[in-house]
C-alpha cells in the first residue's frame, strides 16, 4: 500500500499491519514531538516521571466519563514486526496523550533558561497549596482534553462493542474479561475468583499482577473500600472466602440466621461498586 492511498482505494482487504499503521498515521493523538527511540536516558526518565504524575489524574478523569474499569482490567499490548502496540482503543489514548503532553513538557524544561524561568516565575513557589492547586489544575486540563475528544462516546461504544483483545491477559481474576465472555457467550463462569482482594494479606506470587505502577492505583481504591467495613463485614468476608457457607458463617458470628449475613453481604458489595466501579 503506497503512502498516499486510503483503505477505500484498496481492491481487496487491507491486512491487520495496514490497517494499523493507516490509523497510526492519521490518528492525531499518535503524534509524537520526537521519536522515543531517539531519545537519551534522562529524557525517557523525565517523560516517565510526567507520564506518572498525569496516570493518577487520566484515571480519575477517565472513570468520571465512562471508563468502565480500572485501566489495569484494559491494558493489553501485543508486538507485530518488532513494534509494540496498544490494543484497547482507550488505554492507547491515553498513552499517546500522554506521551505527546510528556514530551512537550520535558522539551519546555530542557530549552533555552530564559524560558524555564519565564515559566515558574509564574507560581509562587512558597505557596503552602501549591501542590493542591497542581493537581486542581492537572484534573482540570486533562477533564477538559476528555471532553474536548468526547471521550465518554468513545467508551461507549468500546464497552458495548468489546473484544477479546480489549482485556489484560496477564491479570487474574480479570473480571471485565469474564463480563465479556459472559456478555457475548452467555455463559456464567464457574471458576471461583475474589472479589476483592484483602489488603491486609499477602497475594501469591503465581497471582502476583504484572505492572506495579498500574496496580498502584487499584490498591488505593481496595485499600479504600476495605476501611468502609466494620469489622463484623470483615469476619464475613474472610469466612466466605474460606468457603463457608452463609449459614456457617451466621453459626460462627452467633447469628440466628443467615439472612442478617445476607443483608450484610448485600451491602458489602454495594460499597465495592461505590468505591471501585466494579
Amino acid at each position: 500500500m503506497t503512502p498516499d492511498t486510503t483503505l477505500l482505494d484498496l481492491d481487496r482487504a487491507p491486512t491487520i499491519l495496514e490497517m494499523r499503521a493507516f490509523f497510526k498515521k492519521h490518528d492525531w493523538s499518535a503524534a509524537k514531538i520526537s521519536d522515543p527511540k531517539s531519545r537519551s536516558h534522562e529524557d525517557h526518565e523525565t517523560v516517565s516521571y510526567v507520564q506518572r504524575i498525569m496516570d493518577a489524574a487520566f484515571e480519575q478523569e477517565a472513570r468520571k466519563r465512562g471508563l468502565p474499569a480500572w485501566s489495569g482490567y484494559l491494558d493489553h499490548t501485543t508486538r507485530l514486526n518488532g513494534e509494540k502496540f496498544q490494543d484497547n482503543p482507550l488505554i492507547a489514548l491515553r498513552d499517546n496523550v500522554e506521551d505527546l503532553v510528556s514530551d512537550g513538557v520535558r522539551m519546555l524544561l530542557t530549552g533555552p533558561d530564559e524560558i524555564v524561568e519565564s515559566i515558574f516565575s509564574q507560581f509562587n513557589l512558597d505557596d503552602p497549596d501549591l501542590d493542591k492547586k497542581a493537581d486542581d489544575f492537572m484534573h482540570n486540563a486533562v477533564g477538559t482534553m476528555l471532553d474536548v475528544m468526547q471521550y465518554d462516546q468513545l467508551a461507549g461504544i468500546v464497552q458495548d462493542l468489546s473484544v477479546v483483545e480489549d482485556f489484560n491477559p496477564h491479570l487474574y481474576p480479570n473480571f471485565r474479561a469474564q463480563d465479556h465472555h459472559k456478555k457475548w457467550y452467555h455463559t456464567d463462569s464457574n471458576i471461583k475468583v475474589e472479589y476483592c482482594p484483602d489488603p491486609e494479606s499477602k497475594l501469591p506470587p503465581e497471582r502476583a499482577i504484572v505492572d506495579p505502577e498500574r496496580i498502584a492505583i487499584f490498591n488505593l481504591m481496595v485499600e479504600d473500600y476495605w476501611n468502609t467495613l466494620d469489622d463484623t463485614e470483615k469476619k464475613i468476608y474472610r469466612l466466605r472466602e474460606q468457603g463457608y457457607a452463609q449459614g456457617e458463617v451466621a453459626r460462627i458470628l452467633g447469628y440466628s440466621g443467615n439472612s442478617a449475613v445476607s443483608k450484610r453481604l448485600k451491602t458489602m458489595r454495594v460499597k465495592f461498586k461505590d468505591v471501585t466501579g466494579i
